[in-house]
Formats: structure tokens, C-alpha cells, sequence
């Protein structure tokens, strides 16, 4: 599962026994419903039991064989230094409590949850889901994956057997049902809305786990970090038995000590300055290529820049940088043969119009929206904001989707950059121009409008302006708006009377930003996918189709038929990609560009190889 547009579930505190209660064949099982932690009083001294607990986990921890001190990370034979490569990450991007290791945050963050853990299933370079801690991908075919006439659902996963903590414990089904109650668990500041119709999770035998859900989730088969995760049960169940969320959330078990299973183990954890891991000689896939990994937290980006260019830094992740960031490093650092900048398109820039108001030109008629399109030269655009390192298109999804390639087949239409035609198109609707050139509706009214753009990026401003300059000089009225701050931006965004510049990312969650009951308002605190207030009974019901098909096949037909539809309506003004951005020294192989469900440049960090 990757990171959706979903909302989060709630559920109710029960006070059941602390333990997870045992399937009839001895696996565990924990539902919806519960159980919960049992939490001991505030302030009240520990048991004498959770004390030789935790005795015993330090005893355990320190002799086991992940436990190697530094000295012990040689190559077999010792007859050349350990290799070391330094990631570079913004100081921002620092993981805390659980997000450490799992949950919805942002890329940079997620680089040590993958190099120090390891996910049930990832995507690799080619968007294909693989398995990872899984021994494979459940499907329909294979029977893993069955769906019930009222649209519950089973996923059964089948685990490695060879897969093992890096204290040396074996991983089982248990971890995985443990995992499930911490990332429900409410009181935890943890967001995993994909499993918010996880109905329970049962693990039936040592290496075999069924998730049940309540309703079709088409991403049921994905298993990434920021779902339900492997935790280590062994270590972590007493402690969560018996300690408060604050107390849990605190444990050095999430920074310092963490005990993972990933392609490398903690070394050392200096919070604000830098996390070393070392690999893990028993990684499931293979003792990873290179020795140490260090990965060094900088205070901004002109610092890593800097510090890149200057060989201080071996990988940039993707997170870090903006592409116009980053074109210094294109221009001087890759020119000069250093290493390389990968651009990935994970996200589309577009403006969101305002439906609220019927009286507004926009909303009235599609011609209108098309022309202000094609008022935009959006190639140019491109080469002066971007440096040439995006790509105009004008819909959401991958060009490699088959979404993508089945929408242009169904026809879509030329938004291609003409200014004479944008002004027929003007006319055709019935806007006239004034003696001062201002476009007016059929009521005498000018053809104003707000142009909203946040104020965190530069380019965000520069491309308002350019936007708002080009409608300008065609005849229409835009009102320019900075939004500086983060704690009204929601609201702003939702009263805008105009356009509104955004990112989307890329895929099937695109498709949440225009239904109904993502329309931001008042009422919902400004809080939704739908920023503009669009509204179509006929485009929520395509969509719900999509979410409600299991079939890949048959759901990208569905797709292809909404992306066109969203196009033939003008529903949103496509712009161009709004590019991620990672750096890969030129010592480094193995570093690959990244995805939209999957924005994470460590995703297979244990083959790259550094000379």
C-alpha cells in the first residue's frame, strides 16, 4: 500500500488483555474492534515482570549476532577499507517516534525507514510491484487475493522464511499482526489512512498472514512501510502493553536502538546531525554492496548543494531539492563529469478553477476554460522556470500508464499553445472586449479573477506571474495572491474567487481531487482533496468504479474513460510536470529515478555499488 487520498478511521479504546488473542491453530489475530494496549496508571512503578523484561531485552540485544561493534564490519578477509557513502538530506526531512519506521511522510524522510526496514512489497525502477519480505505478489490469479459479492475481501500474504530481525530473531507472521495493532492505534501520531477498512489481520500459521477487508481496496496487494508494518514483537509488545502512548512514542526503540529488517542496521544515531548504519550481514536478499551508509542531516538546500559539489556527498534522495535547485548541480556539477542529476515526473502542475460562484465566466462555459489554456505558452514555461527539466502534458498520469496510453487512444483535446484561437473561443461564448480590452460577460461584467500561488518555492511565484501576465495581455483581469502562511493556506486556497496553482501527484488518487466529497469548505475546517468546489454526479460515479474495480485491466479502461472526461470538461488546467529530483555521484551505481506511488530513492539501496 502506498500513501492515498483516503480519510483516516477512529475507533474506541477497549480494555481488553494486553496479549493478542490466539487463533484456533495458534496464529494470532487482531480485528477492528480490538484488542487494545493495556496502559499501566501514570506515574505508577513498573512490574517486577516488565522490569526482567526489559533486562532481558538489553542482555539479548547486546549479545545477539546484529550486534557487531564497528571493528567486526569488515569485508570477509579484511583485506580493504569498509566502504562508506554519505546520503545528503535536508535537516527537515528527520523522521520522529514511529515515523521512523512507518506511516505517511514525506519524501527525504522515508530513506532511513527503508535503508534500516524492509516492506512486504516494493516497486521497482519499471513500476512493477515486487516482494520483498512476501515471497510473492498476491493477485486474483494466484487466488490470494478473493473479493466477496458484498465487496469484502481477503489478501493472504505468505512470508519469507529466511527473513530476520537484526538482533538475529526470526521474523514470523506474529510480527506483522503486532504491527497492525500499533499502526491503528489512534492515540499514535502515526498517518496510515490506507488501512483505515482493514476489518482484522490474522496470522494462521508462522509465515502466513490474511488481512480482511470491509469494502474493495484496490491497492490491498501493496504492503510498502507506510501501511501495516513488520514490528518487532519480541521487543516492542511489552513495552506497548504497559506504557502510555507518549512513553511508546519516546522509545529509543524508534531511533537509537531500532531493531529492524532492512539491508542495514543502526550504528549510531546523533539526532540533528547524522544516522550511521552498517550492513546487515544477514539481509534476506544478500549482504548489501556497500559497507556503511552514512546518512547526514544538512540545514538547507543551497548548503547541500554546496556540499555535494564538493564530493562531501555522495547521493542527494529525491525531497531534497527543487529542479531549479538543482540546475546549478546540472550545469556545473554533471557537466564537469561528476555525477548525475535524475529528474522523475511524479507530479503535474495545474491550476484549480473556483466552481463555487455560477456566475463566473470559467464555470459557464468549457470554451472558456480551454482558451485560457491556450493562452499559456507552456513549453516556454518549461525552459525558463524549469531549465528545460520538465515536460509539458495535461494529464495525470505516468506516460507508461496503461491509463495514460487508453485515454489518448479515446481522443482528447489539442491544448497546444494559440493565442487566436483562444480568442475565438472567448467570442464563441459570448465574452466581449470592452474599449479597454477587458473581456466582459454577457451581463457587463469583467472577466476578473484571483491567481493564488503559495510563496515557499520561487518558482511557484514566477510561474503565477507569468500565468497572470499572459491572461492579462489577452484581456482578462487577474488579481495576484501569495499565500504565505501555512496555517491559513487550506482556507485561502478554498475561498480563492479564481485559480488556484498546485501540485498533483500522479495516478489513480488524481482522481479524488474533483469528486464531492473531497470539496473543501467551511465546514470541513478547509480540510479535503477538492480545493475548487467542482461538483458532477457523472464524474463521482466514474470514479467510484474505478476505486470499486480489483481488475487492473478492467479498472485503467474506467480510468482512461474519467481522464477523458476530465479533459473534455476542462475540470482542472493542465500545466507541466512539477519534476522530483535526486543526484548520484559518479562513484555510485545502482541509483534509479523514482515513482509517483513510491517517491523514494533507497528503494534498492543493497545493489548499489560504490568505486
Amino acid at each position: 500500500m502506498s500513501g492515498r487520498h483516503s480519510t483516516e478511521g477512529h475507533r474506541e479504546r477497549g480494555t481488553a488483555a494486553a496479549a493478542s488473542p490466539r487463533t484456533p491453530n495458534g496464529g494470532r489475530s487482531v480485528s477492528a474492534r480490538g484488542p487494545e494496549r493495556r496502559h499501566r496508571p501514570p506515574g505508577a512503578p513498573a512490574t517486577a515482570l516488565s522490569v526482567i523484561a526489559g533486562l532481558a531485552i538489553l542482555v539479548t540485544a547486546a549479545c545477539a549476532p546484529g550486534a557487531q561493534g564497528p571493528g567486526q564490519q569488515m569485508p570477509p578477509g579484511g583485506a580493504s577499507a569498509p566502504t562508506l557513502l554519505t546520503m545528503g538530506i535536508i535537516a527537515d526531512a528527520e523522521p520522529t517516534g514511529p515515523e521512523f519506521a512507518f506511516g505517511n511522510i514525506s519524501a527525504g524522510a522515508s530513506e532511513s525507514k527503508y535503508l534500516l526496514h524492509a516492506p512486504l512489497t516494493i516497486y521497482n525502477d519499471r513500476a512493477q510491484l515486487e516482494p520483498r519480505v512476501a515471497q510473492s505478489i498476491p493477485t486474483l490469479e494466484n487466488g490470494d487475493w478473493t473479493v466477496s459479492p458484498d465487496g469484502r475481501m481477503e489478501v493472504t500474504w505468505r512470508l519469507r522464511p529466511d527473513v530476520k530481525w537484526h538482533d538475529g530473531t526470526a521474523m514470523t507472521a506474529d510480527d506483522l499482526v503486532f504491527g497492525y495493532r500499533v499502526a491503528r492505534d489512534p492515540e499514535l501520531a502515526v498517518a496510515t489512512r490506507s488501512i483505515k477498512d482493514v476489518d482484522e489481520v490474522v496470522a494462521t500459521d508462522p509465515h502466513t498472514v490474511v488481512v480482511r477487508w470491509k469494502q474493495v481496496f484496490i491497492y490491498a496487494n501493496e504492503m510498502g512501510l507506510n501501511a501495516i508494518p513488520p514490528l518487532p514483537r519480541h521487543l516492542m509488545e511489552p513495552l506497548y502493553d504497559e506504557s502510555d502512548p507518549q512513553a511508546f512514542e519516546a522509545s529509543p526503540y524508534w531511533s537509537d536502538q531500532w531493531v529492524g529488517l532492512g539491508p542495514y542496521r543502526m550504528q549510531e544515531y546523533v539526532r540533528g546531525s547524522f544516522i550511521d548504519t552498517v550492513a546487515f550481514d544477514d539481509y534476506f536478499l544478500g549482504r548489501p554492496q556497500i559497507d556503511r551508509i552514512r546518512i547526514q542531516f544538512i540545514g538547507d538546500t543551497r548548503s547541500l548543494i554546496v556540499t555535494t559539489m564538493a564530493g562531501d556527498i555522495d547521493v542527494v534522495p529525491v525531497g531534497s531539492m527543487k529542479a531549479e535547485e538543482a540546475f546549478t548541480l546540472k550545469t556545473e556539477w554533471e557537466a564537469a563529469g561528476a555525477g548525475s542529476v535524475i529528474i522523475s515526473n511524479n507530479k503535474l502542475r495545474n491550476a484549480d478553477l473556483n466552481w463555487r460562484d455560477p456566475s463566473a465566466p470559467w464555470v459557464q462555459d468549457v470554451r472558456i476554460r480551454q482558451a485560457m489554456v491556450l493562452l499559456l505558452d507552456r513549453q516556454n514555461q518549461v525552459e525558463t522556470l524549469h531549465n528545460g527539466l520538465s515536460a509539458v502534458d495535461d494529464i495525470f498520469f505516468p506516460r507508461e500508464h496503461p491509463a495514460y496510453q487508453l485515454a489518448k487512444q479515446r481522443g482528447l483535446p489539442d491544448l497546444s499553445y494559440d493565442v487566436d484561437k483562444a480568442h475565438r473561443l472567448f467570442q464563441d461564448a459570448g465574452l466581449t472586449r470592452g474599449p479597454d480590452g477587458v473581456y466582459q460577460s454577457q451581463t457587463g461584467a469583467p472577466f476578473a479573477l484571483d491567481v493564488s500561488a503559495t510563496g515557499d518555492i520561487n518558482t511557484n511565484i514566477q510561474e503565477m506571474l507569468v500565468i497572470s501576465n499572459a491572461w492579462q495581455q489577452a484581456g482578462m483581469q487577474p488579481n495576484n495572491i501569495v499565500i504565505t502562511s501555512d496555517k491559513d493556506k487550506d482556507e485561502v486556497r478554498g475561498r480563492s474567487q479564481g485559480a488556484v496553482l498546485t501540485s498533483t501527484a500522479l495516478g489513480y488518487t488524481s482522481f479524488n481531487g474533483y469528486i464531492t466529497d473531497e470539496i473543501r469548505s467551511e465546514s470541513t475546517r478547509w480540510k479535503g482533496a477538492n480545493i475548487g468546489g467542482y461538483t458532477n454526479s457523472n464524474y463521482d460515479q466514474l470514479r467510484e468504479r474505478v476505486f470499486g474495480t480489483v481488475a487492473a485491466t478492467e479498472r485503467d479502461q474506467i480510468a482512461a474513460d474519467l481522464i477523458k472526461f476530465q479533459l473534455d470538461n476542462m475540470v482542472y488546467l493542465p500545466l507541466a510536470y512539477s519534476p522530483d529530483v535526486a543526484a548520484s555521484a559518479k562513484t555510485v551505481r545502482g541509483v534509479t529515478g523514482t515513482l509517483p506511488d513510491q517517491r523514494l530513492t533507497s528503494w534498492n539501496a543493497h545493489l548499489w555499488e560504490k568505486s
